[in-house]
């Protein structure tokens, strides 16, 4: 999985910080407060046998390891001397008083299962592994279980049958568990190559975390999805499970990972090997819960035939193939550890075959057979399979509409490069010569300075070793080069030098025509048939944990390893294929990796297991400068290479911008921008000038979606101006060319977010039309450059928030008539948001119409009637903003009027408006310019919301049989709501943080009534004067008003029947302290009424305190609703009634033009007596 620089930085440091409030609102426990894990049931014996034939070679003898010179990690070292000398060993007495975590008790596990195993093995398949310490050197190899546990194959999900039998089904049943547990095993197998402790934190590849957190990795990756998935509803671990979600994929080679986390430093577990040896042992019992867990589950669940992507056997392929994906990165990582720190491990045999020697120029060296181009005839292949109908398991980009792809014939190297081959570009001096290397390329070299591929060892004497997972052997020459991609494209720059000859790495689709002469699949597939015991490449452990000679496995069509031996080095960029669905339970295993600095690897490694790279249709990307075990072949071709793999666009401003503009309904009617296109141009063609003999021109364009909707309706040219260039580029470099397509991130809920895809079709727009469309960059409207752009027949200035976003939008107006011929149409929308107050043309006017008629008519008279159209803008799932530009339309004279001086300037005066005021988090509510606003939404003439929600809190309590005494509003602001729950209640204390409101709401009461000024047009600076009193609004029992903190309430503020908040979790710092402390204030079986938009901002609420809709990793955290249930439920809380939805709107301007609309969730909590 990878995610963008910025993306991974702010999650690891949000996951540290919110694995530890999850720990505070949880009974779960601490993992340094546990030392046992409970133990499944064995697994059966079938489980140890393996179903294939596995073709595997013998370990080397010492015989030949001294023939060749090899150096090799011994397992009979001395045992270095432990710094911790207290035995980490549970006494079996005090181990059995441990309790269970939750999600085990939920899973049936029982603490009589537990078999403890010692500490010559980290496999935790049969019981808890136990270490004596921080030296690992008596970790033994079992050769005969090892063996069993190479050569896997994925599971069958499909076979054309829509039933199968209950024998049948359970037989399935068993290979789950065989699969599932082998695979965990094999993870674990591999991490027995370290032989102390401290090596697990080292970080042995500094781009990467260190071992600890890949052995915690894919064991979290269970639970976190099953979670998720709703398929458990306790964690183990929370720490851990969070700490442990999110891995790196750095944006440069230069970003190094300096966060803190719940594990040591490499120096710090140096330095102390004994506490090092307890967090390990902490992982190791986590792996152990988490197998029991998926052990129990898998023997449980109803099994389902055939499986599909919304099953829950789905979720355990998941895991499973997760844990294969890191299998190989992990023993990337490992392959880079300290030759000191490592020793053999049974399960993973290097290959024995080869042309070993040190020297480059030996004859085993010299050995070698040219590396011929094979011709490859002219065809097609398949890209894509359907969700529907697949026989195995794959990852979301693996999906889509399948497609046949023509390739035009080229020719491929007979041969993966070896290391020989290789040998000869760092002889001609490549990593010196720049013009070998693409400009990314380059810079890697001249930062970093490589001077061979990463798994050489160049001896001071000249001597070449090649590091193995365990060992460095003398270099075996004719085994394929491992190098980064930039490596891979600069050799075939030099070689296409030295040949004279078109070389270069092939395309995804080129890859594929070399696999397809490959008739078979690790499983029964789209592609073929199973290849069953007969692994037709040095792929899937099969055969060795080790690369082997190039000429080894030979393909029908005469290419060697088509498949396996190492990854092969792609030009194409990773990319999703047409009608792409993220998966719902991993949405962004692919999205973040989608662009320019993805490229596709092809065939996998020798290393590559299950479904991952060891099938036809897997496709993985990799950032450029990242080591894997991939080497490459060449091709010539003279086809030229096209990368159009679009990012998927995540800043949150040009995401909203795009959802506004292209996310339409269903109803082509309801697009603001589409409507407003076609308004313009009936208008336009009134004014006796046709649409297609027209040039446009919109200010404050946007992406552009009006500019692209005058061109579709036929405009001459078509043009756009925004003060910034980010929106409309995207739109014109990724949606207006051929094939164009728009990629961007819709927000629900916190984090929460759903990828959105646009293709050009979509938006109707023809090439032809596209033709006549361009973008122009305006620093300001107010001063615009006519003499560049001028002579158009239509300007339309009508986007929402566009002229308010003018310097000075009066001086905008008074300047447009420079764009437009005489004759020429202005098109104008506002909802008068912007100030004119301290300018001539205010004074004395009534309305903003006015003043933009004031401003406008030395130039423009109207015509036709103003037009009102509304829009929705959507911010979430919840919450819109929403509004009704005022179109006005504007003739320009050939000659402004005589007599008339528009002052264009107007004066300094504060605009604001209550979604900016937001921004400034808690002290909104101390600001004098909102308080009319929130009176309204409370007591003016659209107010709904507060009546509505008490209405509904008295209801719920009647309908409870909740006694109706004392009730306590927290957050109530004027106290709209209290008062309509004193018709009710016998007394209703109202808290809210700000004194002003306090002040207001105690006034109502007192006073018998309150006035204030509601702000009608900001433009004119007209208000209306508005009155709410006490008598009409029948005030009921008592009611007092109090500055209270919801973080911290007074100790006196208890014995409530009732206590409720209205849009207030998501508005303050510490939600779950105001939640937590809710029981004190509860009398028994007192009810709690929450309603809120979920609407987390930071500005508000710092992540770690969300109660929801955070993302850790690459798991979706709980949404609001359930954090909520989760957090009261502990306290002692039932869900009384089900939640419902309340709509309200938040008039940000009397005049009705301009508001919020959001949908609340209301819940009901009742507190159990206590």
């Amino acid at each position: 999985r990878a995610q963008s620089k910025g993306c991974a930085r702010s999650s690891q440091r949000f996951c540290s910080r919110q694995a530890q409030a999850m720990i505070s609102r949880t009974s779960y426990v601490h993992i340094a407060a546990r030392a046992f894990r409970g133990a499944a049931a064995k697994p059966s014996p079938s489980l140890l046998a393996s179903s294939h034939s596995i073709g595997t070679r013998p370990a080397l003898g010492a015989s030949v390891r001294k023939l060749h010179g090899w150096k090799k990690a011994p397992t009979d070292r001395a045992r270095s001397p432990s710094k911790g000398k207290a035995s980490l060993a549970v006494d079996e007495a005090s181990r059995f008083q441990q309790r269970l975590p939750p999600s085990l008790k939920e899973a049936g596990v029982a603490l009589a299962e537990v078999v403890p195993v010692g500490p010559e093995t980290l496999n935790t398949l049969h019981g808890r592994v136990v270490l004596s310490g921080p030296d690992l050197t008596s970790i033994r190899p079992d050769p005969e279980g090892d063996a069993s546990l190479r050569g896997l194959r994925t599971i069958l999900l499909l076979d054309g049958r829509e039933q199968r039998s209950t024998a049948e089904l359970e037989g399935v049943r068993q290979e789950f568990l065989e699969y599932f547990h082998k695979s965990y095993t094999l993870s674990e197998k591999l991490h027995e190559m370290f032989t102390t402790a401290s090596a697990f934190y080292e970080k042995h590849e500094r781009l990467r975390h260190p071992p600890i957190f890949y052995l915690g990795h894919t064991a979290s990756f269970y639970v976190n999805k099953l979670h998720l998935g709703k398929y458990i509803s306790s964690r183990i671990d929370p720490v851990l499970e969070m700490q442990m979600a999110v891995g790196v994929d750095e944006m440069s080679w230069d970003d190094w990972d300096s966060n803190s986390y719940v594990w040591q430093s490499g120096a710090e577990a140096r330095a102390d090997e004994a506490r090092a040896a307890e967090f390990l042992q902490t992982v190791l019992d986590f792996r152990r819960d988490v197998r029991l867990l998926v052990d129990r589950m898998i023997r449980t669940q109803p099994m389902e035939w055939p499986i599909k992507k919304d099953s829950f056997w789905w979720v355990i392929m998941m895991g499973i193939e997760h844990d294969h994906i890191h299998l190989e990165t992990s023993s990337v990582i490992h392959r880079q550890a300290d030759i000191s720190v490592v020793q053999p491990v049974g399960a993973f045999p290097i290959c024995d075959r080869g042309r070993f020697h040190k020297s480059p120029d030996s004859s085993a060296a010299r050995s070698l057979p040219p590396n011929r181009l094979i011709p490859i005839e002219h065809g097609t292949t398949r890209l894509g399979r359907s969700w529907e109908g697949t026989k195995t398991y794959g990852w979301d980009n693996e999906f889509g509409k399948e497609s046949h792809v023509d390739v035009a014939a080229f020719a491929a190297s007979e041969f993966l490069v070896s290391n020989k081959e290789f040998m000869d570009f760092l002889q001609a001096d490549g990593y010196k010569t720049q013009r070998f290397w693409s400009e990314e390329g380059w810079s890697w070299v001249s930062d970093m300075r490589p001077t061979a591929p990463g798994f050489w060892r160049v001896g001071a004497s000249g001597e070449y070793h090649l590091r193995t997972l365990c060992e460095e052997v003398p270099m075996p020459w004719d085994w394929p080069v491992e190098c980064s991609h930039h490596e891979a494209a600069a050799f075939c720059k030099y070689l296409s030098e030295q040949t004279g000859k078109s070389l270069r790495l092939p395309m995804e689709d080129e890859y594929l025509r070399l696999r397809d002469s490959v008739p078979t699949d690790l499983q029964d597939s789209a592609h073929g048939p199973s290849w069953g015991k007969n692994t037709p490449g040095n792929v899937n452990l099969a055969y060795w944990a080790s690369p082997c000679p190039v000429d080894t496995f030979r393909s029908p069509s005469g290419v060697h390893d088509v498949l396996g031996n190492a990854w092969q080095h792609c030009a194409t960029h990773i990319d999703t294929l047409e009608g792409f669905e993220t998966h719902p339970l991993y949405d962004d295993f692919t999205t973040p990796t989608v662009g320019e600095h993805h490229s596709r690897i092809m065939g996998g490694s020798w290393m590559s297991c299950g479904a991952h790279g060891a099938t036809r249709d897997g496709r993985y990307g990799f950032r450029r400068h990242f080591y894997q075990h991939a080497g490459f072949r060449y091709i010539e071709s003279h086809r030229q290479i096209v990368n159009s793999a679009l990012p998927y666009e995540r800043d949150r401003a040009l995401c909203d911008a795009f959802r506004f503009h292209f996310d339409d309904d269903a109803s082509p009617s309801s697009s603001f921008h589409r409507r407003l296109a076609a308004r313009c141009a009936e208008v336009l063609a009134a004014a006796g000038r046709p649409i297609n003999e027209s040039r446009v021109m919109e200010l404050g364009c946007g992406p552009g979606r009006t500019v692209l909707e005058l061109a579709r309706l036929g405009a001459s040219a078509a043009h756009g101006a925004e003060r910034s260039s980010k929106a409309f580029q995207c739109t014109a470099q990724r949606l207006l060319v051929p094939g164009g397509r728009l990629r961007w991130m819709n927000h629900l809920e916190g984090e929460f977010v759903e990828a959105r895809e646009l293709f050009a079709a979509e938006v109707g727009v023809e090439d032809e039309a596209s033709a006549r469309t361009q973008f122009f960059q305006m620093p300001d409207f107010a001063a615009v450059d006519t003499n560049k752009f001028h002579d158009y027949d239509l300007v339309v200035f009508a986007e929402p928030g566009a002229l308010g976003s003018s310097s000075d939008p009066l001086r905008a107006l008074g300047n447009v008539q420079g764009l437009l011929k005489p004759g020429g149409v202005l098109a104008l929308g506002t909802q008068y948001e912007w100030s004119a107050l301290g300018s001539p043309l205010a004074e004395g006017a009534g309305s903003g119409e006015e003043v933009v008629a004031r401003a406008l008519s030395k130039w423009f008279e109207p015509i036709a009637e103003p037009t009102d159209l509304e829009y929705v803008r959507p911010e979430t799932e919840r919450k819109s903003q929403c509004g009704t530009q005022h179109l006005t339309f504007w003739k320009r004279r050939a000659e402004p009027l005589e007599g008339i001086e528009a002052d264009g300037s107007s004066g300094e005066a504060p605009r604001a408006s209550l979604s900016e005021v937001e921004q400034q988090g808690q002290a909104m509510y101390d600001e004098e310019l909102t308080v009319g606003q929130y009176l309204d939404f409370h007591f003016g003439p659209s107010s709904s919301y507060p009546s509505a929600c008490a209405a509904r809190c008295i209801a719920a309590a009647r309908d409870l049989g909740v006694p109706l005494g004392r009730a306590l509003e927290v957050g109530g602001g004027p106290g709209r709501a209290a008062i309509e729950l004193s018709r009710a209640f016998d007394h209703v204390d109202s808290g809210d943080y700000s004194s002003r409101f306090v002040e207001l709401g105690q006034s109502l009461i007192n006073d018998g009534e309150l006035r204030w000024q509601s702000l009608v047009d900001r433009t004119a600076g007209t208000t209306e004067e508005r009155c709410v009193r006490a008598e009409d609004l029948k005030v009921g029992g008592s009611v007092t008003f109090s500055k209270v903190d919801a973080q911290a309430m007074p100790e006196e503020l208890t014995g409530y029947d009732l206590v409720c908040g209205f849009n207030l979790i998501d508005e303050v710092a510490r939600p779950k302290d105001f939640l937590s402390g809710v029981k004190s204030r509860l009398n028994p079986d007192g009810l709690l009424v929450l309603s809120s938009p979920y609407s987390w901002a930071e500005e508000f609420t710092s992540k770690e305190n969300w109660l929801g809709g955070f993302k850790y990793g690459d798991n979706d955290g709980p949404s609001t609703y359930e954090g909520i249930k989760a957090l009261l439920t502990e306290h002692g809380f039932v869900e009384a009634l089900p939640a419902e939805e309340i709509q309200f709107r938040i008039d940000e301007l009397g005049n009705g033009r301009k508001s919020q609309q959001t949908r609340a969730q209301m819940t009901f909590w009742r507190l159990t007596g206590r």
